[in-house]
């Protein structure tokens, strides 16, 4: 039974410990059961124009609306991502900062760049996937081939060193990709980077380059435009929005898969009071018909994970594409 005279005997400073603890506590407790109560950024770490940053947009509106609270992209490009993703790293964990994240920022990135301020997995934490995509290859229209097998028959046959391949740059999932299908077939290519695939394209449709490795929603709009030709995707299944264009294990090689997706991450040590408040926020924001038709239309499919799954998912990759970069022999810039 409590003893009013004993309290009363207490110190004032024990006293005081234990209702500024207890006022602490609740105080934290209360402004976690209001969030979100003003807006929140969402840090797209490139620039603005591209495949990143139309989804970073489309999600922001919808998940505002989800969570009933305005929520206001900002962009901070550059070095593969990581401008953006230090500024998420250094920012409160309460919330108010997000982070849109991809296997080139988390699992590429790190690798290839010194001096790096922030750790890719201890410095975040991780709230859910949001879209899933493969990476596709596209050929010159030129290429006197129909399917992936002829492009190995060909590759391997007349063709024999003369093929290249175009990507966004040494350590992009195009660089990646174009290494993995090198590693599963034995073709022999010469790697042609560029500063973006925006940049590559141009002479992929010309036909100074024979082909090159992009994520789908980087391509699809080539593809429908009839300026370059599909060969394959780099997933365990077809793609709803290419369903005549095969996947690498239906060609054979079903070790050439590369998959790209997006998530949401925020600063480390976020309370699990608003991670899964976020997580389901996430849900209900990628499930809106309107949502996943501007989805389907980009390319790319809804892909939705808890907290956990996507922690999972992210050290994978971190581990599976920090390894081939090695392999690959890419040294740190």
């Amino acid at each position: 039974m409590f003893n009013l005279k004993k309290f009363i005997k207490f110190p004032a400073i024990v006293i005081g410990v234990v209702f500024s603890h207890f006022f602490f506590i609740s105080f934290n407790v209360l402004a976690q059961s209001e969030y979100p109560s003003k807006p929140i950024k969402l840090i797209v770490p490139y620039a603005t124009g591209g495949v990143s940053d139309t989804i970073g947009r489309v999600l922001a509106q919808s998940l505002g609306n989800a969570l009933k609270q305005a929520v206001v992209v900002e962009n901070r490009g550059g070095a593969g991502g990581t401008i953006g993703a230090a500024v998420v790293a250094k920012a409160n964990a309460d919330g108010y900062t997000l982070l849109l994240t991809s296997p080139p920022m988390i699992a590429v990135a790190p690798v290839l760049l010194k001096d790096l301020t922030y750790h890719n997995e201890d410095d975040f934490t991780a709230i859910g996937t949001i879209i899933v995509t493969p990476n596709i290859l596209v050929v010159n229209n030129n290429l006197p081939v129909k399917t992936f097998e002829d492009l190995v028959a060909y590759g391997k046959g007349s063709g024999k060193n003369n093929l290249s391949f175009a990507s966004a740059g040494p350590g992009s999932t195009g660089h990646l990709s174009g290494q993995i299908l090198l590693n599963a077939t034995g073709l022999n290519m010469v790697h042609v980077p560029y500063k973006s695939s925006g940049q590559a394209f141009p002479d992929v449709i010309s036909g100074q380059v024979s082909m090159v490795f992009d994520s789908l929603p980087s391509t699809i709009g080539f593809i429908r435009g009839g300026l370059v030709r599909p060969l394959l995707v780099m997933s365990e299944k077809r793609t709803p929005a290419l369903p005549d264009v095969k996947t690498a294990k239906e060609a054979g090689f079903p070790s050439a898969t590369m998959n790209f997706w997006m998530g949401i991450e925020a600063p480390a040590k976020l309370p699990k009071e608003i991670v899964y408040r976020l997580n389901l926020a996430l849900k209900e924001a990628m499930n809106t018909p309107e949502m996943r038709k501007q989805i389907e239309t980009l390319g790319a499919e809804v892909y939705l994970t808890t907290p956990d799954e996507f922690k999972a998912l992210r050290h994978a990759d971190i581990e599976k594409y920090g390894k081939l970069v090695k392999e690959m022999g890419l040294k740190p810039l």
